[in-house]
């Protein structure tokens, strides 16, 4: 069932235990299933037949694969690489959880979790589609059907600095969420597949994409899967910063302190924290660090365990919303769409855009 690189990351980290306090689904949940140890110990009584395949799915895909557990690992293993492969396992033998099934099969039906494509919910904004412009924006249907005023305000600030661009409005996922649901088979593939293909129809030199989730897939998964991108692939945090740094863009100051929740992907897998601090900072707010920030951010779950499990989202964005609050601040700045929706519902302070802020702040 599993590949050898799999099997040694189980053995070696069934015996471990020492990434627990950074898991947030172990912390939101209190249940030592949560952590990657647990997982390891399950499947290797799955391979020594002592369990059954069926009776951890759950525990399986109780996991928003943040990372954490596998950024902090000192022997530098990675748990995430067997849940994904295990989760391919569960899929092909029907033994997802239901809502994980249905999840993934409007997704490949659809190409879109939502009861609108991020194609129709781009419509309305009538956004241009120039094949020959410099710079591409890819949405994605989390920001565009989620977070419509993140995708306006963004807009906004590439006609303020006189950018050359074009809106990437077709139905394509990058893949991203697929991935995270049924691990790296050939449908989540093919979606991949198609999304470079459309995206290297443009004449582009670059590809700027809101979601983090959606840049990481573009600049780490599409590597490994040889689909070669014709364009440089940027984060939206980074682009913009590269415009405030470049005087295109001229941001009047406001005051106050506020602190800013760093995505997983961004932080983590890209390495990517400072370009949204430095245009807080450009905005004139002092900002006031959580305890787990930066590398070590706590994730609130993600788009994928949303889609299934968003009891377990209330719980995760609680207590980032709980770590918000000791800061002091006045404010919680977000730069992704996903970890703004959960965060929104969780109650204790006001959570603003950073797009948004910005776009408020240039004339």
């Amino acid at each position: 069932m599993l590949s050898e690189k799999s099997k040694k990351n189980v053995d070696a980290c069934r015996f471990c235990c020492m990434c627990r306090h950074l898991c947030p689904l172990g912390i939101a949940l209190g249940k030592e299933l949560n952590n990657p140890r647990a997982k390891a110990l399950l499947l290797s009584l799955v391979e020594k037949n002592a369990l059954e395949l069926s009776e951890i799915s759950k525990d399986i895909y109780e996991c928003c694969l943040c990372n954490a557990c596998s950024s902090n690992c000192e022997t530098g293993y990675e748990p995430a690489v067997f849940i994904r492969e295990v989760r391919s396992e569960l899929m092909a033998q029907g033994l997802a959880p239901q809502g994980v099934q249905d999840a993934a099969e409007r997704l490949l039906k659809d190409g879109t979790l939502y009861h609108v494509s991020g194609e129709k919910a781009l419509e309305p904004y009538g956004f241009r589609k120039n094949t020959e412009a410099e710079t591409l924006v890819y949405v994605g249907a989390i920001a565009a059907v989620k977070d419509p005023a993140m995708v306006k305000a963004f807009v906004s600030l590439l006609d303020k600095a006189g950018v050359d661009y074009s809106v990437f409005t077709e139905n394509l996922s990058t893949g991203s969420v697929e991935y995270d649901l049924m691990g790296g088979v050939q449908e989540v593939k093919d979606v991949a597949s198609a999304c470079a293909k459309a995206l290297n129809s443009y004449g582009a030199k670059r590809i700027v994409v809101l979601n983090p989730s959606d840049a990481r897939m573009l600049k780490q998964e599409y590597t490994t899967w040889e689909l070669k991108l014709n364009a440089e692939v940027c984060t939206a945090t980074s682009y913009v910063e590269e415009l405030v740094e470049q005087g295109k863009l001229h941001v009047q100051k406001s005051a106050g302190a506020v602190t800013y929740h760093d995505p997983a992907r961004l932080a983590r897998d890209l390495q990517e924290t400072e370009p949204a601090r430095k245009l807080i900072e450009a905005l004139g707010y002092t900002v006031k660090e959580m305890w787990q920030s930066k590398t070590l951010t706590r994730c609130t779950g993600g788009e994928a365990l949303s889609s299934y499990a968003p009891e377990i989202i209330e719980k995760t964005a609680a207590w980032r919303m709980y770590d918000a609050v000791g800061t002091g601040a006045e404010m919680l700045i977000c730069a992704c769409p996903a970890c703004e929706e959960n965060l929104t519902h969780a109650s204790g302070l006001p959570v603003a855009d950073l797009f948004v802020l910005l776009d408020q702040h240039i004339a």
